[in-house]
């Protein structure tokens, strides 16, 4: 029986590669699964240490010890600064996320946010309606909030604009991305946004729905794998169905 000729070498050759490769991004996915749980752990061990309190009286503790930890915020609202993030669906319908400006003693803010509204644009949500009432017009009210302190979110390819909703004009951003509101602002934020256990009740008829916790994510790494060994079997199958008839026509031909 004669040996494969070069053709069929070279499609051998390149099946090799490509299921090699492909056994590599497989492995590559369960590497990043690994440490996504691991990630996932560690913010779970973070959220459940004390209660971090922070009243604007002495210097902030450091980003990396309050990311992923329950702090207690002790501050007043600041509703000329809130800002409107677009395009966020929940319960079924279109809406934004209402994020309000949390001012500590010593001028700091946290951006909090406040809850969901329902927009059938995705933007042009009732948001007097979603403000506190009793407040208006009055002096500052301190208020305590606890909650979880989680990082910015990636900028967004919506560039951020001003947007009158009733009488307010108030910064629309297409994420909670902290550098696009410092930029807007002119000031420096805490980059750690709040997300409420529960928000007391301040008198506002159009309350902000609240926004669940995100719940920990192995992501698609399993799936992703598992097709890139797929894709290595099935090219290392498709090679070995190639080569065989190769065999068998020279086979065929030397007995002729």
């Amino acid at each position: 029986m004669k040996k494969l000729d070069a053709r069929s070498w070279g499609f051998l050759f390149v099946a090799v590669v490509a299921a090699a490769i492909f056994l590599r991004l497989g492995s590559w996915q369960l590497d990043r699964l690994t440490d996504r749980r691991a990630d996932n752990a560690r913010r779970q061990v973070l959220a459940a240490l004390p209660t971090l309190q922070v009243s604007g009286s002495a210097d902030l503790p450091p980003l990396d010890s309050l990311l992923w930890r329950r702090v207690l915020l002790t501050g007043e609202w600041d509703f000329g600064g809130e800002i409107i993030i677009r395009g966020r669906a929940a319960y079924s319908s279109p809406g934004v996320h209402v994020v309000t400006p949390l001012r500590l003693k010593n001028g700091q803010a946290f951006l909090v946010l406040r809850g969901w509204l329902p927009a059938a644009d995705g933007l042009s949500a009732d948001i007097r309606a979603a403000r506190p009432s009793t407040l208006e017009g009055a002096d500052a009210v301190t208020v305590q909030i606890t909650g979880l302190a989680l990082p910015g979110e990636p900028s967004s390819a919506l560039p951020p604009r001003w947007k009158r909703f009733d009488g307010s004009r108030l910064l629309v951003l297409g994420s909670l991305d902290f550098d696009s509101a410092e930029r807007a602002f002119g000031e420096t934020l805490v980059h750690a946004w709040i997300l409420p256990d529960s928000l007391p009740d301040l008198g506002a008829s159009g309350t902000p729905r609240p926004v669940q916790q995100p719940i920990p994510s192995d992501g698609p790494h399993l799936m992703y794998a598992i097709q890139w060994f797929a894709f290595a079997a099935i090219t290392i199958a498709g090679a070995i169905v190639f080569a065989r008839p190769r065999r068998r026509t020279h086979s065929q031909r030397t007995s002729a």
